[in-house]
């Protein structure tokens, strides 16, 4: 078996947490090489991954590759998305010819199963095999790529997947040159590319992607939308979204709401500490919550925004029911997922999708009793939108003078519309 994955210094210790996970789950005995693409990792967490990955019941072989990142030139960067998020489009042509096939992971995962199925999966030429993106799973619901995908004549319903976990058939990849067809769709469509090479391997790929059981990527940020393109009810969702999360093979935290910076105890943020912990990356921990209490000061305390978004969260899962749905204005600045297991519907709404400030009071409130007789259960006003309240008045004593007001704070300001 074969794994390849990347980082840079920032998305070490995760990675540790992602192959450590890996391994810890193949089966006894079992043959892996693992390469890991360097881009930036410093030399003692080098030695850390190297140390922490020779374990006794699988024989690990370990191929670090320091690429030339020249090649990566020109790519958009953002906050998000630095050129480490780029890596695997390098690898097709740095692995050694006679590798033909790989497992291509993310630096952000905990993998629950044997990859060996994984490997195994029949693939027959396909260039790869992924999961469908939980919010974004076709074409038609990119709202940012303009005609990418309308030039080309592909029906409205072409999957789109997300890029984190794939099986990938190098000899395809080598031989129709897919990595620099992704580089030059993003250098000259940097407007179409949102999620960085998963954009631009979408645009080459589209069409010809092999479909895994998502339960190979189970993206957490995008969880509470999995099953709204699919022709589920309501019902059929949630039930949909609880076998993943119950019997996940490969748990993904998609978005920035990352478990080492995030402060949050929910199951999946467990399952990656508890795999920190047996790697012993940080040393021996006794207890679990001591190093989640060390883990989170070192990579979260001067940032003051996931502290808020961590403390909201705690506060929302407290009052609001797992399963409810609730009406979040916050300007479309919270990230996907920020309070698991409840889904969230944007405020002004159309199509599923922020549709920005509405013009007036009247539009307000024909727009906010539309979603609440749809099914929406609570009203959150989240920071930075608090100033609607001041702004939009009449909304403000409507809300105030029909529903119980059930968090009033500098962070939110939530409504119960059960009553």
């Amino acid at each position: 078996m074969i794994i390849a994955t990347g980082a840079d210094d920032r998305f070490a210790m995760p990675m540790a947490v992602t192959l450590y996970s890996a391994l810890t789950n193949i089966e006894q005995g079992r043959a892996v090489t693992i390469y890991i693409f360097d881009g930036g990792i410093s030399e003692q967490n080098r030695r850390r991954l190297t140390e922490m990955l020779n374990v006794n019941h699988v024989k690990v072989h370990l191929e670090w590759v320091r690429p030339d990142l020249s090649p990566l030139n020109g790519v958009k960067t953002t906050q998000a998305f630095s050129q480490a998020a780029y890596l695997r489009l390098l690898m097709p042509e740095l692995m050694p010819d006679q590798v033909d096939r790989v497992i291509y992971l993310d630096s952000d995962l905990v993998v629950e199963k044997d990859l060996g199925e994984l490997w195994e999966a029949e693939m027959g030429d396909l260039p790869a095999l992924a999961v469908q993106e939980y919010v974004f799973p076709y074409v038609s619901c990119l709202d940012w790529v303009g005609e990418t995908y309308e030039m080309r004549g592909l029906p409205p319903n072409t999957p789109y997947c997300n890029t984190g976990v794939m099986v990938m058939n190098l000899k395809r990849w080598r031989a129709e040159e897919i990595a620099r067809g992704a580089l030059e769709y993003m250098r000259k469509s940097q407007q179409s590319v949102r999620y960085a090479d998963q954009d631009g391997l979408n645009a080459v790929l589209a069409g010809a992607w092999g479909l895994l059981d998502p339960k190979w990527n189970v993206m957490l940020a995008g969880i509470n939308s999995y099953g709204q393109f699919f022709g589920m009810s309501k019902v059929e969702m949630q039930h949909a979204q609880e076998e993943l999360l119950h019997e996940p093979f490969i748990l993904h935290f998609t978005g920035p709401l990352k478990p080492w910076r995030f402060v949050s105890r929910g199951p999946a943020q467990l399952r990656f500490f508890h795999y920190l912990k047996q790697s012993k990356w940080f040393g021996a921990f006794e207890d679990i919550n001591d190093l989640m209490e060390y883990t989170w000061k070192e990579f979260n305390e001067p940032d003051e925004w996931m502290k808020m978004l961590a403390m909201a969260a705690q506060e929302l899962a407290a009052v609001i029911p797992r399963g409810d749905s609730f009406i979040l204005v916050d300007e479309s600045c919270w990230p996907y997922g920020v309070v698991e297991g409840r889904p969230t519907i944007p405020f002004l709404e159309r199509n599923g999708r922020y549709a920005g400030v509405p013009p007036d009071d009247t539009t307000a409130i024909r727009e906010f009793e539309r979603l609440r007789e749809s099914g929406a259960k609570f009203i959150v006003f989240a920071n930075p939108a608090l100033w609607w309240l001041n702004y939009f008045s009449e909304l403000n004593r409507y809300l105030r003078q029909s529903f119980r007001c059930i968090i009033d704070n500098d962070r939110l300001i939530a409504f119960d519309l059960r009553s």
